[in-house]
């Protein structure tokens, strides 16, 4: 895969001061320093990457986490990989602290690579997606999709953010993997929380939106809220790509989804977001109650569309 490699430098505008003499020379480093602060605040306190290099980053941290769940088991990537702000969907949300301290029933053997990801223009956030497949002693192989919403922690390392898997059954077609960098990472900085909380606050309207669409007409809500390489995870079905093959599929099998939002997030540069909520999906008289998550992506036109729409059975 082509990655676009895009520089920029990085840097405070430098101010021609004039006149300095001794006795304000002290003054003068105050004054650097305030525009420092000014010129970084609210921004990542990390050394930002060129854009080529914040989705290799992202893509090692999961890349390692599966390396290290192969090498030392699962508890103990997971146990590397998350913090006090992880949650681990099981499938219920639930903090990762309280879901390890339980020592929780893992599989022997668990294995998964992305396939699909996106960081965003500020690097401290993204999300990676792809197939999985567990056994424990005696069972039998399963497989499914992961997602994984990534945050940087103060100290700059990758840790999970939300994580959660649907289930489905043997793969029969190899995807092709899609990692996606920012062509750019310039970016409006906001220092404001009342504007972070706007930002938020679009996010959940535009998912409420498209709920109630869902409810009225799937195939109306698709094709406004999907972008065209969306995938969408339906417990049972191996991953469906592409907005018409969506359609299509949704069609064929006879669904009709409707879902609720509760709680939603957002990068910090902005153009990438993230939803969560309870859906049910209906197929003439079976009834599956899930829990979703859908990767929003903003659009060159300024909407709001879902790239990763994924269902998994409560």
């Amino acid at each position: 895969m082509e990655q676009i490699i895009v520089k920029k430098s990085f840097g405070i505008n430098l101010v021609k001061v004039e006149a300095l003499n001794s006795f304000n020379s002290i003054m003068f480093r105050f004054v650097l320093v305030a525009l420092y602060i000014i010129a970084f605040s609210g921004s990542p306190t990390w050394a930002q990457q060129e854009p080529d290099q914040q989705i290799n980053q992202l893509v090692s941290a999961e890349y390692n986490m599966a390396v290290l769940a192969t090498n030392k088991g699962l508890f103990t990537a997971y146990q590397n990989y998350s913090d006090e702000n992880s949650v681990f969907f099981t499938p219920a949300p639930i903090p990762a602290s309280i879901y390890l301290k339980n020592r929780p029933q893992i599989p022997d053997i668990i294995t998964w690579k992305p396939v699909y990801a996106k960081v965003a223009k500020s690097d401290e956030w993204g999300f990676t997606t792809g197939p999985v497949s567990w056994q424990s002693v005696g069972s039998k192989k399963k497989y499914g999709e992961y997602f994984c919403l990534w945050k940087r922690d103060r100290k700059g390392e990758w840790k999970i953010a939300y994580r959660a898997i649907s289930e489905h059954g043997a793969p029969t077609a190899h995807v092709k993997a899609i990692l996606e960098s920012p062509e750019d990472n310039r970016y409006r900085k906001s220092r404001s929380k009342a504007r972070l909380k706007q930002r938020q606050d679009i996010i959940l309207s535009t998912d409420q939106l498209f709920s109630t669409i869902l409810k009225a007409d799937n195939q109306t809500a698709f094709k406004e809220f999907l972008t065209d390489e969306a995938r969408i995870y339906i417990p049972g079905y191996t991953p469906v790509i592409g907005i018409d093959k969506i359609r299509s599929f949704l069609n064929k099998q006879d669904f009709h989804i409707e879902s609720t939002g509760s709680e939603v997030d957002r990068a910090y540069s902005g153009e990438l977001a993230y939803s969560q909520g309870e859906a049910t999906i209906r197929q003439g008289d079976k009834i599956i109650e899930c829990y979703y998550i859908r990767a929003w992506e903003l659009q060159e036109d300024s909407m709001w569309k879902v790239t990763v729409d994924m269902y998994f059975e409560k």
